[in-house]
């Protein structure tokens, strides 16, 4: 945490909290970050080892040297557009805590609208088997076995990803929240990681964000997602719906009936997705769709 040190007489004056904080600020905004003071305050709590809300009470004292040292550092990472997620190694999720690694998408605000999604429809007086598609850091399927043990409901979470090391952290977060028994991990693309788990026709939620930028608008994004995010997570072919349509293509073979296929695109993919899911009407007459 913070400390109060003096002056020494050959030394440079003390640096307040406050004042390392506007500095930060300085050089975040030249450099294009989006949320300059936030991401300064998220960095120097993390530094103290304390909450932003603590922080703020003690603004005026005076920073370690040490610790102000360590500020620096993470302020020219963030300065060179690295996300802020993989500087502090963590990301905030449906109000959890998620660990994060370079490389892992990081969790969206939007995405908690396909979590939310789920809590609303789950019946859970049965159990309830889940498929998340991509779950990268787990953050989907966590939050998910998190909100329904909450509620009392048995499930089990099938989570698939092709990244090794997304597989792992997912496992890491499975863990911290206490849901790791009800969460399996699995490696493969889309449904192929779930053969010959007997799920067929069992599935009462598909859940997934998958990649969703046309290959060739990839170099458009912002530095923080197009120089730090793996690509795999991001782009899907020439228009990005090649996931979606895999997807909804082979759900009709794992939902049950009543089941629901819940996923998130984008504003101006819906139309085409919906008229996927229209080619498919006679598979999915007794199944439901969610699209946000």
């Amino acid at each position: 945490m913070a400390l109060l040190i003096h002056k020494k007489k050959t030394g440079r004056p003390p640096v307040s909290l406050q004042t390392a904080l506007t500095d930060a600020v300085a050089t975040l905004v030249p450099a294009g970050v989006d949320s300059p003071r936030l991401d300064a305050e998220v960095m120097m709590a993390d530094v103290l080892g304390i909450s932003r809300s603590r922080l703020y009470t003690i603004l005026n004292e005076h920073a370690d040297a040490k610790d102000l040292k360590r500020f620096h550092k993470l302020v020219y990472k963030r300065a060179r557009r690295i996300p802020l997620q993989y500087i502090t190694g963590h990301a905030e999720f449906m109000s959890l805590d998620f660990l994060m690694k370079k490389g892992i998408l990081v969790p969206r605000p939007e995405t908690e609208l396909a979590v939310e999604a789920v809590l609303e429809r789950a019946d859970i007086k049965g159990r309830l088997n889940i498929l998340d598609i991509g779950t990268g850091c787990g953050n989907i399927a966590v939050s998910v076995a998190v909100g329904l043990r909450d509620a009392g409901g048995l499930l089990a979470v099938y989570a698939s990803d092709i990244s090794s090391k997304a597989l792992r952290l997912a496992a890491l977060n499975a863990k911290r929240h206490g849901v790791a028994a009800s969460i399996s991990l699995h490696k493969g693309s889309i449904y192929e990681a779930f053969r010959g788990l007997g799920l067929g026709g069992e599935v009462d939620f598909i859940i997934s964000n998958p990649p969703y930028v046309p290959q060739n608008e990839l170099q458009r994004l912002q530095p923080e997602v197009r120089d730090y995010e793996d690509p795999r997570a991001l782009a899907a072919g020439s228009d990005g719906l090649k996931c979606y349509m895999a997807i909804v293509e082979g759900a009709h073979n794992w939902l049950r009936p009543g089941g629901w296929l819940i996923m998130e695109l984008g504003e101006d993919q819906a139309a085409r997705v919906k008229d996927q899911v229209c080619c498919n009407e006679e598979r999915f007459k007794d199944m439901h769709t969610s699209i946000d």
